[in-house]
């Protein structure tokens, strides 16, 4: 599938006049928690910062995993598109990955994007040339839902090197909200992992490590068949037996058994092991950065 792949790495590469979504304005549910240090579980329950929400946090964490499989793609859903197959989703997600990442948008982002994806190819026969579309249109849809500061159309265009229309954009952005009856609300494999480090006090570096993890894991097809809970709990253990810094279980936080978190766990490391030298590399080149504290560079035998 012939996606294009900008090189967006230089300035002059850039769409011009996007706007930075990292204002200094806070969003109550949309913290960046690798910027701050971790609190304790104590400073947790007592904070008056509505982004912790101590006292209701067990009720509204009990409620995202009551509903998490509403809104999920069915696993093997490919199976009714006749021109694109699961290696043109992946190599899609890769690009939205890198995209994504240079127009500096917030983690949710990301994920909303991806189950919008999935969840419009799993109800609608999409052709080959149009993946794309598909694509950017859902991120526009993302980024109007969790952005501050979402980039406007005439960005998207530009990143497709014009490959179509703002008209084009907008038909199928309409056609993709119509399709999913505009429900876009979600829990993501990010809300629930933002929730099991906090839980688990891990230090910033080991929470970008889960976040590798799960990234990893949004470009494999074959994750589809786990929930998002199920996918976060896996990268924290996962994380914890690589890292061995963790102090706090997960068993009281997840409603998955021990035996559904190995299953998917054995299925991240697998990703994990053959991430170096597999053919897509937009996650590994993203979580090289410091930012991430180059979490991708770390030399792991599993």
């Amino acid at each position: 599938m012939n996606i294009r792949v900008l090189a967006l790495e230089n300035n002059e590469n850039c769409a011009p006049r996007i706007k930075n979504s990292h204002s200094s304005r806070r969003r109550a549910f949309g913290t960046n928690i690798t910027n701050v240090a971790f609190p304790s579980k104590a400073e947790i329950q007592d904070s008056k910062d509505p982004s912790y929400l101590g006292e209701y946090a067990n009720d509204i964490y009990n409620y995202l995993h009551q509903t998490e499989t509403i809104y999920l793609p069915r696993p093997g859903y490919m199976s009714i598109q006749e021109t694109i197959n699961e290696k043109m989703r992946s190599i899609l997600i890769d690009w939205l990955v890198e995209v994504h990442h240079k127009f500096k948008l917030v983690e949710e982002t990301l994920f909303l994007t991806v189950n919008i994806v999935d969840r419009y190819l799993e109800k609608t026969q999409v052709i080959r040339e149009n993946l794309q579309l598909v694509g950017v249109s859902s991120m526009l849809i993302a980024c109007k839902y969790e952005e501050i500061y979402a980039p406007e159309i005439k960005d998207f265009i530009y990143i497709t090197d014009s490959a179509y229309t703002a008209e084009k954009v907008l038909e199928t952005e309409n056609n993709i909200l119509r399709c999913l009856c505009f429900n876009l609300t979600t829990p993501s494999t990010f809300r629930f992992l933002q929730r099991y480090a906090r839980v688990c006090e891990i230090d910033e570096y080991s929470f970008n490590f889960a976040r590798y993890l799960i990234e990893l894991a949004l470009v494999e097809y074959k994750f589809l068949k786990y929930k998002p809970s199920n996918i976060a709990a896996s990268a924290m253990y996962l994380t914890q037996k690589i890292l061995k810094n963790c102090s706090r279980s997960l068993s009281e936080q997840t409603t998955n058994t021990d035996a559904e978190i190995r299953v998917c766990a054995k299925d991240l490391a697998i990703v994990l092991q053959r991430a170096e030298n597999f053919t897509l590399q937009a996650v590994r080149k993203k979580f090289m950065h410091q930012k991430y504290f180059e979490v991708a560079k770390l030399q792991v035998k599993i």
